[in-house]
């Protein structure tokens, strides 16, 4: 039996570090590696590459390079990046307009609709074997649902792993534009799926209510569950760059400064208003002295990068740093005095686990999922009353003695997930 695990955004898009991107390349790299010690099931990676399928050959090496060489990310520029995703979106747009003429045929015999089977690679695609789609692949051109149909006619069981349905339970918090993309994908798509993966509990129970209240197209066959994400890094890889650049430069400068870490894009659900609402009554105490970092990319949203930008500690006290590679962020993580995740909600919370995977005190929201991730680990408040964050802060800021007695806590009680246990357990939902 073969499990393709579909990475094409991933693998389109290597500049980029988001959650999500990160979830896609630990988890296939897990899989990948249980795969090699079965002779019963083979793993592949695959991308959609406009018509059929198609093996990553280079994704671990992907990986490596975004260990190893972790400039190369850094040394894009926004123009270039915007030229990559002209590019792609220019391609899709060509793809569409071949499906919309039928020509779609010509750039893969495998969609022919004569063939009585599927080859990849040369061998047959069997009734057996399983298709994941892993990836953030909504806005993916028409031709992919064409690709999944073929794949149900070929009784191929076909997966899906859902991270939040926020676009659809909060539009409000995301661009009228990419609220249609994603919820045309899920409205057109969910019939496909034969099983639902949810990154937790929260995220099956939105997605079971998002069908039973009609928003979601009902298949009778479909199962939804849920599977845990892990929260480590392959540690021998995680080395900054040896070579000298200003960027692992100022990361340096961080070290022996007490800093609350924020992590993740500048998105509106992450709530950074109430994040700066709450540093500022911090700094206006006595505590004028700790700093508020952001790991994340701003552009996402201008009303919160201007919130950011005019606040009168930008760029002294407050710092944005865009996205970083694994190394950098395990090194804040380290490095910070606590975690603070603010989102009105969040499917899963990776930055919760790894922050308490590295012993730090977390802040966090009531938002979503977050209290099943954190548990009675972390300390939460509700999204809307930033003065419920500043007080949480100022309580650990205000007692050394509490603040170590949280940390041991954590490091003696808190019992973390593997990759390797999230890929095991996320196999046993496939087989189930």
């Amino acid at each position: 039996m073969r499990i393709f695990i579909d990475c094409t955004h991933t693998a389109k898009h290597r500049y980029k570090n988001t959650g999500i991107h990160r979830v896609v390349r630990e988890l296939t790299s897990e899989l990948l590696q249980i795969s090699s010690n079965r002779t019963d099931t083979e793993i592949v990676a695959v991308i959609f590459d406009g018509s059929f399928m198609r093996r990553v050959t280079n994704l671990n090496q992907q990986q490596d390079e975004h260990f190893m060489k972790i400039n190369k990310y850094l040394d894009l520029t926004k123009i270039n990046i915007k030229i990559q995703a002209l590019i792609l979106k220019l391609k899709n747009k060509f793809i569409n307009f071949l499906y919309v003429l039928n020509l779609i045929d010509l750039l893969d015999s495998n969609l022919s609709s004569r063939k009585t089977f599927l080859e990849f690679e040369g061998s047959i695609v069997q009734p057996e074997d399983i298709y994941v789609i892993a990836d953030a692949n909504w806005d993916l051109p028409k031709t992919y649902y064409r690709f999944l149909q073929l794949l149900k006619r070929h009784k191929v069981t076909i997966i899906v792993i859902c991270y939040d349905l926020i676009p659809i339970k909060f539009p409000e918090f995301s661009s009228k534009k990419f609220t249609k993309i994603f919820t045309k994908f899920y409205s057109d798509y969910s019939i496909l799926f034969d099983k639902v993966l949810c990154i937790s509990k929260k995220s099956a129970e939105d997605y079971s209510n998002a069908i039973n209240q009609g928003i979601l197209a009902k298949n009778n066959s479909q199962i939804v569950q849920s599977f845990r994400l892990g929260s480590n890094y392959y540690k021998d890889d995680l080395l900054l760059s040896k070579e000298p650049n200003s960027f692992d430069e100022n990361l340096q400068k961080l070290l022996n400064k007490k800093y609350i870490l924020v992590v993740g894009s500048l998105v509106p659900h992450k709530n950074i208003k109430t994040v700066i609402a709450a540093f500022d009554l911090l700094i206006n105490s006595i505590h004028d002295d700790v700093f508020l970092v952001f790991a994340g990319n701003k552009g996402w949203d201008s009303e919160t990068d201007k919130l950011i930008e005019s606040n009168k500690m930008y760029g002294k006290l407050i710092q944005i740093l865009g996205s970083v590679t694994d190394a950098q962020l395990d090194f804040l993580y380290q490095n910070c005095y606590c975690l603070v995740q603010a989102s009105f909600y969040e499917g899963f919370g990776l930055p919760v686990v790894e922050a308490l995977q590295h012993c730090k005190p977390v802040i966090a929201s009531n938002g979503g999922s977050l209290p099943e991730v954190g548990g009675n680990f972390c300390r939460y408040f509700s999204p809307t009353q930033p003065t419920e964050l500043y007080e949480a802060l100022k309580e650990l800021l205000d007692s050394d003695i509490y603040y170590n007695n949280l940390v041991d806590r954590i490091r003696n009680e808190y019992i973390s997930f593997s990759w390797q246990e999230s890929a095991k357990e996320f196999l046993s939902r496939l087989y189930n």
